[in-house]
């Protein structure tokens, strides 16, 4: 079993963002030095809150993380063109040894998708051609491609990746169509473990396998990761009276969007379900649960919008010598 965190580099428009990021890097090394596996960074544009871009905080970040995975958690590919991301991966896979990974997904918010001209319902074709179109820059052979959105006459990536055929590919999806392109066009599935319907991943991680199983691809031996919010403390009454208020703001800020409203209207579901603040004890009950269902890679947020750095740490040293132990 496989531990990283998000680096939730999102903050309030009137705070300084030097001393936030100072401190995001500082539980970043912590987080090296504790063992953790991955660090993902996340993407959005004309945000609430403000958001350094993803590949300019990978690039920060590779130097701080000793042998850890890095990627984006999520990249929204739609509003990129493709030959730029195979050209940016391909460079931050030579820049970190071959640690990276390509996290993407089809994007939700209205106000980005507008702001690029892209439409709404032309993003799941413009996700599936460029992770092809970038999968063939990454051979290094020389590309045709007539595509509906991004055609390519004779074209040669400019930077090949150090990792042969290039970086992993995982795609975030929800939705039954989305987790089987996500078999189909992925090495792994990037799945939400936000949902409040309990039955929510291992149907739609059975969806997955039975698409992969289809096409003849490989359902052993590969990375299988989940999302999740974690906060740790020696009782779970500590973890709840310590994490819930800055969990809530956070959520409150995401509803502010019209297709995440119902993570306001449905707090207390996301609470029973989905986040796991508790005690070592609790989350190892927690997380074997899902380790049975079949995820071998927990990838939480640490912490929330407001939350101390030093509480923060404190969760993620809590976990690695409380909780590591139970899974490696």
């Amino acid at each position: 079993m496989k531990f990283g965190i998000m680096a939730s580099h999102q903050y309030p428009h009137d705070e300084d963002l030097r001393p936030h990021l100072d401190a995001l890097f500082g539980t970043v090394e912590t987080a090296a030095e504790l063992g953790y596996d991955s660090v993902w960074t996340i993407n959005h544009f004309l945000s609430n809150l403000a958001t350094p871009q993803p590949v300019s905080m990978l690039g920060a970040l590779i130097p701080r993380t000793g042998d850890m995975m890095l990627g984006t958690g999520i990249l929204l590919m739609p509003m990129f063109h493709p030959v730029h991301i195979a050209e940016e991966f391909a460079t931050l896979d030579q820049l970190s040894g071959g640690r990276v990974v390509l996290g993407v997904g089809a994007g939700y918010r209205d106000n980005e998708l507008a702001a690029f001209a892209v439409d709404p319902d032309s993003r799941f074709r413009r996700l599936d051609e460029s992770l092809r179109l970038i999968r063939s820059l990454w051979s290094g052979q020389t590309v045709n491609h007539d595509g509906e959105f991004y055609p390519l006459k004779d074209a040669q990536i400019g930077v090949r990746p150090l990792t042969p055929g290039g970086p992993p590919i995982w795609v975030g999806a929800g939705g039954k169509i989305a987790v089987r392109r996500a078999a189909r066009l992925g090495d792994a599935w990037y799945a939400p473990g936000n949902s409040p319907n309990p039955t929510f991943l291992p149907k739609h991680l059975a969806i997955f396998d039975e698409e992969r199983e289809r096409l003849g691809l490989p359902t052993d031996g590969i990375e299988r990761p989940v999302g999740l919010e974690v906060f740790c403390a020696p009782t779970t009454e500590q973890a709840v009276e310590q994490g819930m208020q800055y969990a809530r703001r956070e959520y409150s800020t995401y509803a502010e969007y019209p297709a995440l409203r119902w993570q306001r209207d449905r707090f207390d579901d996301l609470v029973a379900n989905t986040l796991l603040l508790g005690s070592p004890e609790l989350l190892i009950e927690r997380i074997g649960e899902l380790r049975d269902m079949g995820f071998n890679h927990i990838i939480f947020r640490p912490g929330w919008l407001g939350m101390p750095p030093e509480m923060v740490r404190r969760s993620l040293h809590l976990f690695a010598t409380e909780v590591f132990p139970a899974f490696r």
